[in-house]
C-alpha cells in the first residue's frame, strides 16, 4: 500500500484495479512458504460495501484487488481479518482454531478527476451461465438517515415510488426495504414489480431443493415481491399459488428440505440422498403433474457439519449431481439454478460451516454440477449468494448467523431491536431473473 497522507489517509484513484499483497509470517518471524490462511476482506463506506476479491497464490502470499466506481469516490475503511490459518477452517470441528484477528485497518480516500456515466448492462439469464464466482458490491445512492423501524419491524425508508439509480439497478428501489442498498455484480439486476413477477411465474412449476434458507426466500418472494401474506413455509412445502388480484394467474411450488432425510432433524446434508425413501420423495414430487420449469438447488450449511473430510463431501456431491442428472435427462426445458450457500455470520464464523469451508464446498458443488449437467447448455444457471451475503456477515445486523431472510420483527435482536432482511429480498429478485 502507498504511504498514508492527509492525516493518515491513503489516497487511491477510482475506476482503477489496484492490486495489493498480503504476506503471511509465522510467529518466529519467518515468511510462510505455503497457503491456506483464510483472510476476510471488507471495503466499506456509507454508500459502498463489498468483499474485495482475494486469491491464495499458494506460497504464503495473497493477492487482493480493490476497485471503486468513480461515482462512489470518497472515504473508505479497508479491513483484513485472519479467520483461520493453515486450512483449519476445513476441519470438521474448527472452533478451537478460529482466530477472528483483525490484521489491518486503514483509511483510504478514493479520488477522481473526471466524471463519467457508468454503465452496467441489465442482467438476463444468460449472465448466469458461468460457474465463476461473482465480485459484486452493495451500493446506495439514495437513503434516509433518520429512518426507523415501523410498527411491523420493517424498514420502509424511502418513498414508495422511489426508483433505482440507473447505474446500479432497474426498478423500484424501495421494494427492497433496504434504505437504498442494492447489489450489483458483472451486471445490474432488475427489481421486479408484482405485475411482471406474476407474469413471469404464471403457469410455471418451481422446485426448491436446499436448506432452511430456501424457506425464507420463498416466503420473501411471496410477501415482498408477489404481494401475498404467507406467514410460514414448512420444510416440506407444496402449494398452488394464485394471484389475488388476477385469479387467472397461478403457479405451483414445491420445496423439499435437504438438511436431513427426516424434515424434523438436521445436519445430514447431501447424505439425505443415501436414504431410499428420501430419494423417492424428491423424484415423485419432481415428476408429479409434470417436470418443473425451474429447479433451485443449494447444498446448505448442514453439509459443513455432516462431512468429516472435504473428499467425503466431494463424493456426496458426485452422488447428488448424478441423481439430479437422472431426473433432468431429456428435460431440456427445465432451468436449473445452483444457488451458492450463504456466508455464516458473526460468531457462527467458527462453526463447522464457516466461511472458509463453505467457499470450498460451493466451488466443489458448482464445478461438479456443471460437469454432470453440461448437456443443459444455457439452461444451467449459477447465483453466487456467498458473495451477496459476505459483506454483511461480520455481525448480526442482517441475519441470525445462518439465515439472512428472517421476516421483519419489532423485538430485541442480539445487540439491537429489529434486523435488516433486504439481503434475502434481493436474492428473490435475482432468482426471478434466472428463472424467467
Amino acid at each position: 500500500l502507498p504511504r498514508a497522507e492527509n492525516g493518515g489517509e491513503i489516497t487511491l484513484s477510482t475506476d482503477v484495479l489496484h492490486k495489493i499483497w498480503i504476506v503471511s509470517y509465522a510467529a518466529s518471524g519467518n515468511r510462510r512458504c505455503f497457503g491456506g490462511d483464510f483472510y476476510e476482506t471488507d471495503l466499506s463506506s456509507p454508500q459502498w460495501k463489498s468483499r474485495p476479491p482475494i486469491t491464495d497464490v499458494g506460497d504464503g502470499s495473497y493477492l487482493v484487488e480493490l476497485k471503486v466506481d468513480e461515482e462512489f469516490a470518497g472515504n473508505y475503511t479497508f479491513k483484513v481479518i485472519l479467520l483461520y490459518s493453515n486450512f483449519r477452517g476445513l476441519e470438521h470441528q474448527p472452533g478451537p482454531w478460529a482466530l477472528t484477528k483483525e490484521m489491518l485497518t486503514v483509511q483510504i480516500r478514493f479520488t477522481t478527476s473526471r466524471k463519467r456515466n457508468p454503465h452496467l448492462a441489465t442482467c438476463t439469464s444468460h449472465d448466469f451461465v458461468s460457474a465463476t464466482t461473482w465480485s459484486g458490491k452493495w451500493t446506495r445512492t439514495k437513503f434516509n438517515e433518520s429512518c426507523q423501524l415501523d410498527k411491523e419491524g420493517r424498514y420502509r425508508c424511502l418513498g414508495e415510488h422511489e426508483e433505482c439509480d440507473d447505474s446500479q439497478c432497474i426498478g423500484n428501489l424501495e421494494s427492497l426495504e433496504s434504505n437504498g442498498w442494492v447489489y450489483s455484480a458483472h451486471c445490474k439486476f432488475r427489481i421486479w414489480n408484482a405485475a411482471d413477477a406474476w407474469k413471469c411465474l404464471d403457469g410455471k412449476k418451481l422446485f426448491f431443493w436446499g436448506d432452511s434458507n430456501h424457506q425464507d426466500t420463498i416466503r420473501n418472494l411471496m410477501n415482498f415481491v408477489l404481494g401475498l401474506k404467507q406467514e410460514y413455509i414448512e420444510r416440506i412445502f407444496m402449494a398452488n399459488v394464485t394471484n389475488p388480484s388476477n385469479p387467472a394467474q397461478n403457479f405451483s411450488l414445491v420445496s423439499i428440505f435437504n438438511g436431513h432425510a427426516d424434515p424434523n432433524q438436521n445436519l445430514l446434508g447431501l447424505g439425505s440422498l443415501y436414504v431410499p425413501a428420501y430419494r423417492d420423495l424428491v423424484k415423485n414430487e419432481f415428476f408429479r403433474g409434470r417436470a418443473p420449469d425451474a429447479v433451485i438447488i443449494n447444498s446448505g450449511i448442514h453439509d459443513g457439519h455432516a462431512w468429516k473430510k472435504v473428499h467425503h463431501f466431494a463424493t456426496a456431491v458426485k452422488t447428488a449431481s448424478a441423481f439430479w442428472r437422472s431426473l433432468l435427462e431429456n428435460k431440456s426445458s427445465t432451468r436449473v439454478v445452483i444457488r451458492n450457500t450463504i456466508t455464516l455470520a458473526a460468531i457462527k464464523r467458527s462453526d463447522p460451516s464457516n466461511p472458509q469451508k463453505i467457499e470450498v464446498f460451493n466451488s466443489i458443488l458448482s464445478n461438479e454440477f456443471q460437469k454432470q449437467l453440461h448437456s443443459l447448455e444455457n439452461q444451467l444457471m449459477f447465483v453466487d449468494d456467498y458473495d451477496m451475503t459476505f459483506p454483511w456477515h461480520y455481525d448480526f445486523c442482517c441475519s441470525d448467523g445462518g439465515h439472512y431472510g428472517i421476516k421483519p420483527v419489532l423485538a430485541p435482536w442480539f445487540d439491537r431491536v429489529g434486523h435488516f432482511y433486504f439481503v434475502d429480498v434481493m436474492l428473490a429478485h435475482v432468482l426471478l431473473t434466472a428463472i424467467c
